[in-house]
């Protein structure tokens, strides 16, 4: 029988949080107290601290500030906008998205209140809520690049990968130092197996951010995808060179080093991964298929036991336990192994079954 062992790779999709904020001018002050006070100047002054606080990142306080000025005057357009703002940082999304309403209601001309309502919708899962934010956002002419980063990412998630291109695109357009927005587009191009295009874009954001120790991991991916296994490597090794404690990249390094055959060097990242996240399931699986490649069945067992009760409807690993039974001559095991993967939706258990037929 031809023998299929997974291994497990990852594409780390990043992205930042970041929300907008208009701050209005502050009133000046006559030192002349005879003067007549200017109207609603109360309202103004609690704003103002509520502006201070909110710099400050005093949110308890600023919110404070805010409730006063909306209280005094109901019709404080910017005072529901910031207030939103600051429930956005305390993570009160439903009041937040309440107060984004009442900012629109009130001034429509405040269109960030549009798309910080869309950021709001987005982290409260309402994705479809978010992207018509966004949109109407665009519409009223935001020139923001987060605009069309954030649409780009439920387009994303959503597997619209050419949509997600074309606005990660137009957030490159408004900033060509965007970094995220490159490593996102690079992703979106993996894809859809622009493979050329993705390392482009990869290299792009690396120029720019150097850091990003995720980019360099989603580069070795492509680069494995391309079957340029020393390049894939070496991605791997700037990534985990830039976070030591990079399990996954220490698993897809291990991943290749499979491909290459060196199962013994496979073996040690598998194990490297492990120790740094005891509870990594691809890499428990990973180790057990690359113990299988050196014929150490009952050790392969052993790792795919322990995939199998980390996450108990992993698929892969009770279809490649099977293939270690049947390799230790438990063909009874194997095939109940392998109806198991099939009962998960592992579709080539399907062919392995046929065995057990005989």
């Amino acid at each position: 029988m031809r023998n299929l062992f997974l291994f497990a790779t990852f594409l780390i999709l990043s992205y930042s949080i970041t929300y907008s904020q208009e701050e209005d001018s502050t009133h000046s002050q006559e030192e002349d107290s005879t003067l007549v006070v200017a109207e609603d100047q109360e309202a103004e002054l609690a704003y103002n601290n509520g502006i201070d606080n909110f710099n400050s990142k005093n949110y308890e306080a600023a919110l404070s500030n805010f409730d006063e000025a909306i209280q005094l005057k109901p019709d404080f357009a910017k005072a529901f906008f910031n207030r939103g703002s600051v429930k956005m940082e305390l993570q009160q999304y439903d009041g937040a998205i309440s107060d984004f309403d009442k900012a629109t209601e009130l001034d429509e001309t405040i269109i960030n209140a549009y798309y910080n309502r869309g950021r709001a919708k987005h982290l409260n899962k309402d994705n479809q809520g978010a992207l018509a934010d966004y949109a109407i956002a665009i519409e009223k002419g935001l020139k923001e690049p987060k605009v069309y980063y954030y649409s780009g990412l439920i387009k994303f998630q959503a597997e619209d990968y050419k949509g997600a291109i074309e606005d990660y695109t137009q957030a490159i357009m408004l900033d060509s130092k965007y970094a995220y927005a490159y490593n996102d587009r690079g992703s979106a191009k993996r894809q859809i197996e622009d493979y050329d295009g993705a390392i482009a874009d990869y290299n792009q954001a690396i120029r720019l951010d150097p850091k990003m120790e995720f980019t360099y991991n989603n580069l070795g991916s492509v680069k494995r995808k391309k079957e340029d296994y020393d390049g894939a490597i070496s991605s791997y090794n700037q990534a985990i060179q830039i976070k030591s404690d990079y399990y996954s990249a220490y698993n897809n390094r291990g991943s290749v080093k499979c491909d290459k055959k060196d199962y013994k060097g496979a073996i040690e990242d598998f194990k490297k991964a492990i120790s740094i996240k005891d509870d990594y399931v691809f890499a428990h699986n990973n180790l057990g298929t690359a113990k299988m490649k050196l014929k150490d069945y009952k050790g392969a067992i052993t790792n795919f036991d322990k995939s199998i009760q980390i996450d108990p409807k992993y698929g892969y690993a009770y279809l490649n336990r099977g293939i270690a039974k049947e390799e230790m001559r438990n063909f009874d095991g194997a095939c109940k192994d392998w109806q198991e993967a099939e009962k998960l939706g592992v579709k080539i258990a399907t062919t392995y079954l046929q065995e057990c037929n005989h």
